[in-house]
């Protein structure tokens, strides 16, 4: 396979629009309720596989009703789904997501099967399938961020493998404590802004590049949200702007950006390209409700850049 993706799967139920300030009444009617399915690298396996390319997936759901969903979803996007587990111990994590009418969004979030989820459930034999190795949902997988990552990517260079990382906000504040170990393994290390200040302790973007390269990172992909992105390495070092769209939701808009930046990256692309590519997937995503129900094929996405 081309990329086997490893790491946070939730079930999404959506609920759009939301006025935060209102929902402390009795009831509130809004447009829609929608259940989807979300999570880091779940995220990022499908919009891969929408993209046309050959996806696993790893990651652990509980043995119920939102498990078989999830299974459900892989399998029909053509995901090889081998490498998903199940649990009689949690139930499969959920995600209420509250958008208000500018496509912003919060998130409740409950761990379950996601807090279980460590190296003993991820088959090395997928990983040697897999040219490269991605994992997402640091900082909310316990038993991986105390070793279990840094395993996988220690085992994936060991395998000859490219590796990536993307990470999601810790709620306990530890940072670069958590993140130190995984850097000096990693090919591309693709947080968004607000988590790579806290991990950088630093607040200008090129700070922060310079802060984890320090650190051995291979080359930073930082997600700067309306500013687009920033790459930097030892030999390259550019902004790519965004695409200005009508964002609906930007749900899922960091991970629609890394599977697009990933789906050129393993095909060889110059990074100039993979970051242009992986802007316009962004710019698909947020149009839609969902974390990647607005992705479209790689077509589609070729023919909005080539008007651009």
């Amino acid at each position: 396979m081309d990329i086997l993706s490893i790491g946070m799967l939730t079930t999404d139920i959506f609920a759009y629009p939301v006025d935060y300030g209102r929902i402390t009444v009795d009831s509130t009617v809004i447009d829609k309720i929608e259940v989807l399915s979300g999570g880091d690298a779940m995220n990022v396996a499908l919009v891969l596989a929408k993209l046309g390319c050959d996806v696993g997936f790893c990651g652990m759901a509980g043995n119920d009703m939102f498990g078989g969903y999830i299974k459900e979803i892989l399998n029909n996007h053509g995901v090889d789904a081998r490498g998903l587990k199940t649990t009689d111990k949690a139930a499969t994590s959920a995600v209420v997501v509250l958008v208000d009418k500018k496509g912003e969004r919060v998130f409740l979030y409950s761990g379950g099967a996601n807090d279980l989820f460590s190296y003993d459930d991820v088959d090395v034999e997928l990983m040697k399938e897999a040219k490269h190795i991605h994992i997402s949902g640091t900082f909310a997988m316990p038993e991986m961020d105390s070793g279990g990552s840094l395993k996988i990517l220690q085992k994936a260079k060991e395998l000859g493998k490219t590796t990536s990382m993307d990470v999601t906000w810790d709620g306990r504040g530890r940072w670069i404590s958590v993140a130190e170990p995984f850097l000096p393994y990693l090919d591309l290390f693709m947080p968004s802004e607000n988590e790579a200040v806290q991990i950088a302790g630093e607040t200008e973007p090129e700070r922060i590049a310079d802060f984890l390269l320090a650190k051995k990172v291979g080359t930073v992909v930082l997600k700067l949200g309306e500013k687009g992105s920033l790459i930097k390495n030892e030999t390259e070092h550019f902004y790519t702007p965004i695409f200005p769209v009508a964002a609906v939701d930007t749900t899922g808009a960091g991970d629609s950006f890394v599977g697009g930046f990933l789906s050129r990256f393993v095909a060889g692309a110059p990074l100039a390209e993979c970051a242009r590519f992986a802007t316009a997937v962004s710019a698909f995503c947020v149009q839609t409700i969902g974390a990647t129900a607005g992705v479209p094929d790689t077509v589609t996405v070729n023919e909005f850049l080539s008007k651009r």
